[in-house]
């Protein structure tokens, strides 16, 4: 890993807003133990957040919320084609340029035939973050003054950071709770300038029935499907730019649920003047788990018709050292 700089911040400025230092301060009071490394939100997963899961598991059928990675040659000019598009986007904002490779994925496979035998094997790389492909991502994602959430010195970044292996030996897998903030407005997507906020996860809540515990899963649906069916472009978070997804005010509500992990379609709003991100910087303040670009709709249609918005979720991040985040599968059983 390569430690890159950049420019100081103003001496002695609190990297954090008013907002998100007293939100870190409080988890810090009620959650750290002195001389113990927090392991963030994914230790909010106990045996009964996992019992409770499972006892929403009544028809035994499962859907995935993961976006297809895209690797078939001839459906890859379309992917470029929105790099492209999201670059225009950053250029028109006074911008030099987005750098290449934000959310890529590179497959090479071999296929070897011996005689009547034959052998596949591939090599892939990624980058674990951007807005396309599902991914979770780890305490050492997001940070300030050096540090990770735990605390962990951003420098163990460069020899033995563990989260990833932490979280996966864990075993991350409790009750989820969909909200669908789409029925709540009575639109199809949550708008850009609009950000989701506390009171309408409140109603969305109300409407799942209303019952949460920490430790659980919160899966926010924003009707990001439907966006991009429709023509649009989701923002790179690269990108400062206002878009569709959750504020300061629903960020705010986020970190007094205390979840045991966030799944999401749409990210941060960035609806504030220095476009910062808002739910992200919550990986720092109290060590959330987040999964980003998970494919919603078919689930919130199939729960739907099931008549339940409850079930439970099993998140398995690849155990990698140093890793800031992996791609992922997130399954939802019901």
């Amino acid at each position: 890993m390569t430690m890159q700089q950049t420019a100081p911040d103003l001496a002695g400025q609190d990297p954090l807003y008013p907002w998100l230092r007293e939100i870190a301060d409080a988890h810090e009071s009620a959650r750290h133990i002195p001389g113990v490394q927090c392991r963030g939100s994914v230790a909010l997963i106990d045996e009964a957040a996992r019992l409770r899961g499972i006892a929403e598991v009544r028809l035994g059928r499962a859907i995935s919320l993961e976006r297809e990675v895209e690797t078939r040659p001839d459906r890859l000019a379309s992917g470029r084609a929105i790099a492209e598009a999201e670059k225009a986007q950053w250029r028109a904002l006074g911008n030099a340029d987005l750098p290449d490779g934000h959310g890529s994925v590179e497959l090479r496979v071999t296929v070897g035939l011996h005689g009547r035998h034959a052998h596949g094997g591939d090599v892939i790389a990624y980058d674990a973050h951007g807005v396309h492909n599902t991914h979770l991502d780890g305490l050492a994602h997001i940070g300030a003054d050096a540090s990770w959430h735990g605390p962990i010195p951003a420098a163990a970044s460069e020899t033995d950071e563990d989260t990833m292996v932490n979280w996966a030996q864990h075993g991350i897998a409790t009750r989820a709770v969909v909200l669908d903030i789409p029925a709540v407005r009575g639109v199809e997507w949550v708008a850009a300038g609009e950000p989701v906020t506390a009171a309408e996860l409140d109603a969305a809540l109300a409407a799942a029935g209303g019952q949460f515990q920490a430790g659980d899963a919160l899966v926010i649906y924003q009707g990001r499907d439907r966006y991009e069916a429709a023509g649009n472009v989701y923002p790179s978070g690269a990108a400062a730019v206002t878009r569709p997804g959750i504020g300061q005010d629903g960020a705010t509500w986020l970190a007094a649920k205390e979840p045991g992990l966030v799944l999401w379609d749409f990210h941060d709003a960035r609806d504030n003047p220095a476009g910062s991100l808002e739910v992200h910087n919550l990986i720092y303040a109290i060590g959330l788990c987040l999964v980003d670009n998970c494919l919603l709709g078919p689930a919130v249609a199939a729960l739907k018709q099931a008549g339940t918005s409850t079930g439970l979720i099993v998140a398995a991040p690849t155990a990698i050292h140093r890793s800031t985040g992996v791609l992922i599968n997130p399954l939802l059983l019901y």
